[in-house]
């Protein structure tokens, strides 16, 4: 809350406990005080949300948090989402994006997220107007590659099969990274020299490299490690691209790999625990701001979680003890889903402003009378 004014910190903690206890990014839900009307309070908000920009401090926020637990091999996933809007019109900048749970295109926004020990390190709305997604993923990259100080295996999915990409990353950032790639991906054999695509390449541990941008000739700066694994029955093996400091097998590669669907888990969250795709707001500063909370509400409720199972302290041993029982009655298991759960089930909207006492009637008679009636 640094650098905003006390009317602004008082809306941003009502709002972001409103996500709790209303269960959506709905001003109106959000509503702390029964003794206002709610019309008012989402007003309120709504002007708040115009005037401050949270994203920044909250990724900072986010980034402090997981620093120090960054190692030299700890995973690093960044992923694509979407927020599907099918029949909005009047958002501001929004667009056409592929809405991954229903299979087809529809308006909505794009969001770039970096995850990392189920810390939600980015979530970045796409502006298409400014920016194509290829420069937003530079830029992202580019700043936790130096706030890191060059730490971690980046993991990025097919959809950033780009080997111009793969080329900044080694050569501009020198960071270890592992990309899935397409099945027509074309690469050159260290060993023989032959130019083949990666779907005719048999399972196994194999080195690479990659052609120039327009696959005139064969970039020799780097040599890339390329693994074909079958890592599952009937279906096609799994094509990863790596360059990585350290010597791992082929089933390690696929195993770091495999764990960027911690990023997908956390998008998850979010949309279910949190409702992110029901963010109503028409202004885009507006809903930029909206996403970063529900980022931030995300990632609190991760450090709540863990938190509460390494401190012994009487207060969050009764804490614990309360969500052991909510388990039991709803017949849960311990994660951070049910954690969640357990909070908006708990949490109770605050009261900041307690409602006036009625005014005290005047009597009919007067003090002398109601001595001798002996009311006094």
């Amino acid at each position: 809350m640094k650098g905003m004014t006390k009317p602004q910190q008082k809306s941003f903690a009502e709002m972001l406990r409103g996500l709790f206890t209303g269960g959506k990014p709905i001003l109106r839900h959000m509503a702390q005080d029964y003794s206002r009307p709610v019309k008012k309070q989402a007003e309120k908000y709504s002007h708040h949300l115009g005037n401050i920009d949270i994203k920044e401090a909250v990724d900072d926020f986010s980034l402090r948090k997981v620093k120090s637990e960054i190692q030299k091999n700890t995973v690093i996933a960044y992923d694509l989402t979407d927020i599907a809007k099918e029949h909005a019109e009047k958002m501001e900048y929004i667009s056409r994006v592929f809405d991954g749970s229903k299979r087809k295109t529809c308006n909505g926004f794009t969001l770039h997220g970096v995850g990392v020990n189920n810390m939600l390190l980015n979530f970045e709305v796409h502006r298409g107007d400014l920016n194509t997604q290829n420069q937003i993923r530079r830029k992202i990259i580019t700043y936790l590659a130096t706030a890191l100080e060059r730490k971690g295996i980046y993991v990025f999915d097919r959809g950033n099969d780009d080997k111009a990409f793969f080329k900044f990353l080694r050569h501009d950032l020198e960071l270890q990274f592992i990309a899935r790639l397409k099945a027509d991906r074309q690469v050159v054999m260290k060993e023989t020299g032959v130019k083949i695509q990666v779907k005719d390449i048999p399972p196994g541990k194999h080195e690479v490299y990659l052609m120039n941008n327009h696959n005139a000739y064969v970039d020799t700066r780097a040599t890339f490690t390329l693994v074909i694994y079958e890592h599952l029955d009937e279906k096609q093996p799994i094509r990863l691209l790596s360059y990585l400091k350290d010597e791992f097998s082929s089933e390690q590669i696929v195993e770091m790999y495999l764990q960027r669907w911690g990023v997908e888990n956390i998008y998850r969250r979010a949309k279910q625990k949190f409702k992110l795709e029901d963010i109503r707001v028409l202004n885009h500063q507006k809903f930029v701001n909206l996403v970063s909370l529900i980022q931030f509400a995300v990632n609190v409720s991760t450090m709540a979680f863990f938190a509460m199972q390494k401190l012994t302290h009487a207060l969050i041993s009764g804490v614990y003890f309360c969500y052991q029982k909510f388990l039991k009655q709803k017949s849960l298991s311990t994660n951070i889903d049910s954690f969640i759960s357990f909070l908006k089930s708990s949490l109770k909207p605050l009261i900041f402003h307690k409602p006036n006492p009625p005014p005290e009637q005047l009597p009919l008679l007067s003090r002398r009378s109601l001595e001798k009636l002996g009311s006094f």
